[in-house]
């Protein structure tokens, strides 16, 4: 067993997304002494909070026989922490190796009472790793949603601890935050034999989902979309219940689908594409300066700071170059737009955004990178429909107009998507399938 702690201690450290980290839940380690007393906790607004809750009181080396179980418990807890992905000496684990056992018959109250401020710090920081997931924030490069609930989330971990006031209650307590969906369930069976194998690349791929499902599901979400970069896909969920699935078309390797949590917001029927400024200088420019003719094959437009759409034939183009072109160019509304019919606006920083496409013939293939970053949709229409609660019209969308002039329609509610970044996952028949890493973020 000692092994297997240092090879997932291992992973977490040397392994687990490399240099593509943006960050930390948590901060470095803890360092740890012989005393206790100098440890640095890991949460010390949350701790205190505790105690305010707890009017000041031990919860872990109060009188009687019931903490020496309790602390037992909670050592029972950490230990079995490589089952589930995580590292236990992440969790002062030399001062619950110390003191679980260890009845400390002190007059000094302060001493007593920093002894169970540790166990109560690891506690919390474990709770929150099962509940919310762990290194979250190097698996994203964004995230508009958890901050909206991480009041909530602490509030909610802090009173599951103080009702868990037995060993019994403890466990029950630290079992109850894991998700209870049966993926996870077959990902957390199939991790428990990988950890016997030492297989290190396939432990890293479980770890990781693990706790991107931990982090997704703890929201409790009445309806959210998740979309795997690795498998290029979209799924759609409501209350839980997979209602639609579909194939996406990613970014190439050089240009990334970004990682992230955001909103979709409202769709736009027929979207003009506003081109991105790179593409338009470095890709669409020098196509156009030789033949300007092609800015109408293409459907494009050249337009103005002002909005104003300029012939192409009456312009100088062997004057512009990248750094000097004073226009943008938009491409025309339409089936043979970039983006299709339907746009789905995202709120994330990164000019990303899931839509239709005019070329379907990507979704055939089994290697889906071929995108500047944004997310192309299979099945479009579906999913404006689920979102849109069937409002939607599809001959209107089928109908392939020209000219048509934008539409947008707000959502009743902001849809949370998830763009994550999970090397392992499931096929129709629920069995555990691995995902070639295209990015290569997994080291």
């Amino acid at each position: 067993m000692q092994s297997i702690t240092k090879l997932i201690a291992c992973l977490f450290l040397c392994t687990l997304y490399g240099d593509h980290l943006h960050g930390q839940d948590y901060p470095p380690g803890p360092p740890h002494s012989d005393s206790g007393t100098n440890t640095v906790l890991i949460y010390p607004n949350l701790v205190n909070k505790f105690y305010q809750i707890n009017q000041q009181t031990r919860f872990w080396f109060s009188d009687g026989e019931q903490s020496l179980s309790l602390r037992g418990a909670l050592k029972d807890i950490i230990d079995s922490a490589t089952n589930i992905g995580l590292d236990r000496n992440k969790y002062h684990y030399i001062e619950l190796l110390n003191y679980t056992m260890n009845d400390l018959q002190l007059s000094d109250h302060s001493i007593l009472m920093r002894m169970d401020s540790i166990f109560t710090d690891v506690a919390i920081a474990f709770f929150k790793d099962v509940y919310q997931g762990t290194n979250i924030s190097s698996m994203v490069n964004a995230d508009e949603v958890s901050a909206k609930y991480s009041e909530a989330d602490n509030s909610y971990i802090l009173h599951k601890l103080s009702e868990a006031r037995s060993a019994i209650l403890l466990k029950q307590a630290a079992k109850s935050l894991e998700p209870r969906v049966p993926e996870y369930l077959l990902l957390k069976e199939k991790l428990l034999n990988e950890l016997q194998t030492q297989h290190l690349a396939t432990i890293n791929s479980l770890v990781t989902t693990l706790s991107l499902f931990r982090w997704i599901y703890h929201f409790r979400l009445k309806n959210f979309i998740v979309i795997n970069i690795p498998s290029a896909t979209l799924l759609y969920f409501e209350s839980d219940t997979l209602k639609l699935k579909m194939k996406v078309v990613l970014g190439k390797p050089s240009t990334r689908t970004q990682r992230f949590a955001a909103y979709c917001n409202y769709l736009v029927l027929y979207p003009y594409w506003n081109v991105p400024r790179k593409i338009a200088v470095n890709e669409l420019l020098p196509l156009f300066t030789k033949s300007p003719d092609l800015v109408d094959v293409m459907n494009m437009q050249v337009v103005d700071n002002k909005g104003k759409i300029l012939d192409p034939q009456n312009l100088t183009w062997a004057i512009f170059n990248k750094t000097n072109f004073p226009y943008r160019f938009r491409q025309a509304t339409g089936c043979d737009n970039a983006l299709g019919v339907v746009k789905f606006n995202l709120t994330s920083p990164f000019d990303v955004y899931m839509h239709d496409t005019n070329v379907k013939s990507a979704f055939q293939s089994s290697f889906r990178y071929y995108s500047h970053g944004c997310i192309r949709l299979e099945k479009p229409i579906e999913l404006g429909n689920f979102l849109l609660h069937d409002r939607l019209n599809p001959s209107f969308l089928k109908s392939c107009l020209k000219d048509q002039k934008p539409v947008t329609i707000k959502l009743d509610k902001a849809m949370p998507v998830f763009v994550i970044y999970g090397t392992a996952g499931f096929d129709e028949m629920k069995n555990i399938v691995y995902y070639k890493d295209i990015y290569r973020l997994i080291k």
